[in-house]
Formats: C-alpha cells, structure tokens, sequence
C-alpha cells in the first residue's frame, strides 16, 4: 500500500518551464502550493502602483545582488518585467547566477490582470483585477460581445436594458405617487372622522350641562 497518500490524490508539480503562461502560476496560487517565488523586476515607483499579489519587487539593476543574498538557488521563480524584452533579461541574470529553476512569466503583470489574478498597489487597490464582474457595463459588453452572431446588436442590447432601466424607475415612482396619495387620503379621512367626533362630544357635553333639556 502506497503511504504517500498526498502524493496518491495531487500530481507532483512537474518541472518548472523557461516560460510560464499565467494560467500556470495562477493554477498554483490557487491550489496553494508552497515552494515557489514571484520576482517583479520593474523599477519600485512602477511596482508600487500595481503588481501581482505577493511579488517581491527586485528592480532589475539590484537583481543578482539581492536574489542571491535571500533566495534558495534550487527554488522557483517566475519572474517578469515592464515587457518580454526584460522579463528574458531578468531571467538570464537568474540562470547565470546559478538559480536553477527559472520561469518567464509570459505576457507579465498585463496577462495576468486579463485572467483576473488578485493584484495589489496604490492603483490596483483602487481598480482591482476581476473588477469586470462587478461592473455592470461591462458584463451587459461582454456578454453582448459574445452573443451568437445575427443576435442581437450591442447597441440594442444597451438600449433594451435602458429602457428597461427606465420603465422599472418610472414604475417605482408611480407605485410612490400612489402610495402618497392614498396615504394622504387616509390621514385626510382621519382628521374629518377625528373632528366630527370632537364635536358630537362637545355637543354632548352641552346638552347634558343645560337644564332646559332637564
């Protein structure tokens, strides 16, 4: 009997690739597997405003000097840049360094915000990656984009759902008027029954104070 029972149930993670897709390193942070590194390699300001969630920022210029120093040489590291152009660079100082599995991240912080990987930074906080599903404008686009050609336009789609929009805010506040006048109209009918009632007590009270009608 196999005791390695974790072994038995998920697939040892195969050898790190030169090149990773997003898709990749995503499937990884969601099963979440230890043992891996994300290196941004851009300069701070840019990391800064927005990166991949846990990415250590390692401007490229300080590269070998601070991987070598904090990183174990036979970990992963997937690595990207401001483009491919430095993603490969960055990759080469890593490999010349001795680190032996290297991994460009294809298509860098970009490719992973189009797959909706979690992001952090000053302006990412504020836009964050999978903010579509959230937009409404932007699910009524994108499902409109993928309608079955012959369909029906995008332009009539965003025009069906205003009018739709519309008729519900002019229904509410048709349903609002109502519920004010009937309101008004019950509070109307209570005063006139509460003001009869005070008179037929006052009148009540007079005759029973005069004595010509003892």
């Amino acid at each position: 009997m196999d005791k390695n029972l974790v072994g038995g149930i998920i697939p040892p993670q195969p050898p790190i690739e030169a090149q990773s897709d997003v898709h990749a390193l995503k499937s990884r942070l969601e099963w979440g597997e230890p043992a891996f590194t994300i290196l941004d390699v851009r300069d701070r300001m840019t990391y800064n405003e927005g990166h991949i969630m846990g990415a250590m920022p390692m401007p490229i210029d300080q590269l070998e000097e601070r991987a070598v120093s904090s990183l174990d040489k036979s970990r992963d590291i997937y690595v990207y840049g401001a483009n491919e152009e430095q993603s490969a660079q960055a990759a080469q100082i890593l490999r010349s360094a001795k680190f032996v599995h290297v991994s460009e991240l294809k298509g860098g912080l970009g490719a992973w915000k189009a797959i909706g990987g979690p992001t952090e930074g000053i302006i990412e906080s504020r836009t964050p990656a999978g903010a579509d599903e959230y937009n409404v404008v932007s699910r009524m686009q994108n499902h409109l984009e993928n309608q079955p050609k012959g369909g029906t336009s995008p332009t009539q789609g965003i025009q069906k759902a205003a009018s739709n929009l519309k008729e519900d805010i002019q229904e509410g506040a048709s349903n609002l008027k109502e519920g004010i006048q009937e309101g008004a109209s019950n509070l109307k009918e209570g005063i006139q029954k509460g003001v009869s009632n005070v008179k037929e007590d006052i009148s009540e009270s007079q005759a029973k104070n005069n004595p010509e009608n003892h």
